[in-house]
């Protein structure tokens, strides 16, 4: 005799139109989990399965209704499924083996689930009750889509079944036929991003990631833009976009940003979305490039990229991409002149690299492996045009370097494809301003001093003695000394440091240990040398007067 396990559903039916249109708070029954391949599970019985969830506060008596799968259909027997309780749907040779995770409706007619698509289907009285079509691209997996793990729904409480709302299971078992799901968050409302947009004179055409279909209330809310331009005044749908119109023209060249309020997705309410909407230029190569690299860090430290906008004008980095990893899934806008350092790991690159530019940094899930002998980093566009492509080799390097580990490679001019060691004296690399060689056009090594006099008492007034200097190459290495008016060393402020093009190197008025220096007369001395031999030497006298004689 067939087990008389099975079904679940209301008495009480709600009627809507469309399957999306499910009202959230009344729903009672849920299409839960799925095993559509069952090949290589790990723990669970070889079979497929349906998993049923009763998400209402009332046992639901589950006769009359029929489970559609594609075109087959049958009608499930009658069976009272308790509040917040699970039942297990499978073929009759798998009962006694999915009876040990729960309860089990065997069904008369097992129908295969395809391992790539299908829509499944709850009805009663000719009522859909619950629907979804799933698509194996829903792993977001391709070792999980192969087989041996289930499909699991992420929040019972949103009726739209759609792909943001399920899940590969995390279990190691496979599946969670019977019990929570891996992922279950009652709370969890996908948060629609923009997809595309077009801006028109006072409008703008948008289309979200979530379909217009799954929004039940869109004249009800409000779209409003920054202040100057105020709410929307028309809302329409045209060619499955949402068409704003607003009183004022827009500015094309502007970054606006659209507030979305009250928008309601199967009927459940979401935040306030805030988009940003900015018109891009047509991008060309050239017009954005790879200007440093980081590709052998130092120990327990992560590669870098850093973009150069060459161009006039903004551009957002959304969905552009080094070699095959997408920088940023969400806006971000790069103003003309401006640079932005990609990494895995913000936090690690301020920490080895304290000069770093917070704001100017950009993290990202994941960089190609860029290997610590040589390589070549690829720039796409969102479009798939190839920005920029450079190649590095760890012998690109300075021949003055003894040890290149945690010493980015910076592009010396941004029309030319020619890289330096960044400078020991900057500390091994710039992320997210400007690089310490560039191809500056000087007729002469400089070193300036910046006072011929100075007061370290620490009241904020020319407290340290500023060396600047501007050397014709980056090839340089620099040392930089100080010696009071007997001739005696004092003070070592850099020593055989690589250089780059210019820079700027302090003194407190501290010997080397650490203790104040007396006023008096004294020498910065500095010598530069190359790796053709070439030296050069600057003596540079100066006053150091203590805060005992500045009165």
């Amino acid at each position: 005799m067939r087990p008389s396990v099975k079904l679940y559903l209301f008495s009480l039916i709600l009627v809507f139109t469309l399957p999306y249109q499910v009202l959230a708070q009344n729903t009672t029954s849920l299409i839960n989990e799925l095993m559509i391949n069952p090949n290589n599970a790990a723990a669970l019985p070889p079979f497929e399965y349906i998993e049923l969830y009763n998400n209402a506060s009332f046992v639901i008596d589950l006769k009359d209704v029929e489970i559609h799968i594609n075109n087959n259909q049958q009608t499930l027997p009658s069976y009272k499924l308790a509040p917040k309780q699970y039942v297990i749907l499978c073929q009759e040779a798998a009962a006694s083996q999915f009876s040990r995770y729960g309860n089990v409706v065997v069904l008369s007619r097992w129908f295969a689930l395809s391992n790539t698509s299908a829509t499944i289907k709850l009805t009663q009285n000719g009522v859909t009750i619950d629907e979804i079509s799933y698509r194996d691209s829903w792993y977001n997996s391709s070792s999980k889509r192969n087989g041996g793990w289930s499909l699991e729904r992420i929040n019972p409480n949103w009726s739209c079944n759609i792909n943001l709302n399920w899940s590969a299971t995390n279990s190691l078992s496979g599946g969670t036929p019977g019990k929570n799901n891996t992922f279950l968050d009652n709370q969890y409302i996908p948060q629609p991003q923009m997809d595309t947009y077009k801006i028109f004179q006072n409008r703008v055409e948008l289309k979200l990631t979530l379909a217009n279909t799954y929004f039940s209330n869109l004249e009800e809310a409000t779209f409003s833009l920054d202040e100057e331009i105020g709410e929307a005044n028309k809302v329409e749908i045209v060619n499955e976009h949402i068409a704003l119109s607003f009183a004022k023209n827009l500015d094309p060249q502007k970054l606006y940003t659209l507030k979305i309020t009250g928008l309601k997705t199967c009927n459940l309410e979401l935040p306030t979305l805030e988009i940003k909407l900015f018109q891009q230029e047509d991008i060309k190569a050239g017009d954005l490039i790879i200007n440093e690299i980081l590709f052998n860090p130092k120990e327990g430290g992560v590669d870098f990229v850093e973009l150069y906008n060459i161009s006039l004008f903004p551009i957002n980095l959304q969905n552009f991409r080094l070699g095959n990893r997408t920088i940023s899934n969400a806006f971000h806008l790069l103003e003309a002149n401006d640079y932005i350092a990609i990494t895995t790991n913000k936090k690690i690159i301020q920490q080895h690299y304290p000069r770093a530019v917070a704001e100017k940094i950009l993290e990202t899930g994941s960089l190609p492996p860029y290997t610590n002998q040589q390589g070549i980093v690829t720039l796409y566009s969102d479009q798939n045009i190839l920005l920029d492509s450079i190649y590095y080799a760890a012998t690109m390097h300075s021949d003055h370097l003894i040890d290149a580990k945690g010493i980015s490679l910076e592009r010396i001019r941004a029309d030319k494809n020619t890289f330096h060691s960044a400078s020991t004296i900057h500390g091994g690399a710039t992320p997210g301003y400007q690089n310490s060689v560039d191809d500056i056009v000087i007729p002469q090594n400089k070193i300036t001093l910046s006072s011929k006099t100075f007061f370290p008492n620490g009241d904020g007034i020319e407290d340290e003695l500023e060396i600047n200097y501007e050397l014709i190459n980056p090839n340089y290495i620099i040392a930089v000394e100080i010696y009071n008016e007997k001739g005696q060393l004092v003070r070592k402020i850099a020593h055989q440091n690589l250089a780059g093009t210019h820079g700027k190197l302090t003194w407190d008025g501290k010997n080397n240990s650490g203790n104040p220096c007396p006023k008096g007369h004294y020498i910065c001395f500095t010598q530069i040398f190359n790796h053709e031999g070439k030296t050069q030497n600057f003596k540079q006298p100066f006053v150091l007067i203590n805060s005992l004689t500045r009165h």
